[in-house]
C-alpha cells in the first residue's frame, strides 16, 4: 500500500470524526418563525377589514339619515290626507306608517329628492346609490294639542268670532337605511353589506292644518 494512501485515509477519517451531529433545530425555527408571520398577517388583514367597514359606515351615514328624514317630510305631508286629519284629530295614538300595509310602506328618498316642477336629471350613479336609501319606521305619535280662539267682535255690534285654529304637536320617530336589506322592516343578517349604514332619528314638530 502506497504511503500517500494512507495519509489520504486518515485525512478522511479525521474530517468524518470532526463533522457535527445534525439536530434539525435550524428546520424548527423556520417553522416556527413561519407560523409567527402567519398569524401576524392573518391579524392585520383582520384589522384592516375592520377598519374598512368603519370608514365605510362613517361615510354611508350622511345618506341613511337623509332617508329618515325623508320620512318626516312624507309624513307631514301624511297629515294633509283624509287619513291623516281622521289621526291627528282623534287619539293619535303611536302609529308606525311604514309597517307593512301603512301608508308609507313604499317608500324611497329618490322620489322625494326630486325638485319640484323639475324632472329627474340626476346621473344614473347617483339614482343607483339614493335607490338603495329608505326608512324602514315612521312612527308617529300625537303629544299635544292647543286651539287659539279667534277674536271676537264688540258685543252688540256682532255674535260672530274669528276662525279658531289648532295646533298639535307631534314626535315622530324614524329608521333611516342604506344598503340594509330588509325582510318584513327587519334586517336581514344573512346577506348584511360592509357598507351598509342605518340611523334612527326623532323630531318633535308643531303641525297646524
Amino acid at each position: 500500500m502506497f504511503p500517500w494512501f494512507l495519509k489520504i485515509k486518515r485525512l478522511q477519517q479525521e474530517g468524518t470524526a470532526q463533522l457535527p451531529q445534525q439536530s434539525g433545530i435550524a428546520l424548527v425555527v423556520t417553522l416556527i418563525l413561519l407560523l409567527v408571520l402567519m398569524v401576524m398577517g392573518a391579524g392585520i388583514s383582520y384589522l384592516a377589514s375592520i377598519q374598512a367597514d368603519l370608514v365605510s359606515a362613517v361615510a354611508n351615514k350622511p345618506i341613511s339619515i337623509e332617508a329618515g328624514e325623508t320620512c318626516f317630510d312624507n309624513a307631514i305631508e301624511w297629515f294633509a290626507s283624509s287619513a291623516g286629519k281622521s289621526w291627528i284629530n282623534g287619539v293619535g295614538a303611536a302609529y308606525d306608517l311604514a309597517a307593512p300595509g301603512g301608508p308609507l310602506n313604499t317608500n324611497s328618498i329618490l322620489a322625494d329628492t326630486i325638485p319640484q316642477g323639475q324632472t329627474d336629471a340626476r346621473s344614473s350613479k347617483f339614482k343607483d346609490r339614493a335607490g338603495r336609501a329608505n326608512y324602514s319606521s315612521c312612527i308617529v305619535q300625537k303629544l299635544a294639542s292647543t286651539s287659539s280662539l279667534g277674536v271676537g267682535t264688540e258685543v252688540g255690534t256682532s255674535n260672530g268670532y274669528g276662525v279658531s285654529t289648532f295646533t298639535y304637536t307631534v314626535k315622530i320617530t324614524s329608521i333611516g337605511n342604506y344598503n340594509v336589506p330588509l325582510a318584513n322592516s327587519v334586517i336581514n343578517t344573512q346577506f348584511w353589506q360592509s357598507n351598509s349604514s342605518r340611523s334612527s332619528l326623532e323630531a318633535v314638530v308643531q303641525y297646524t292644518p
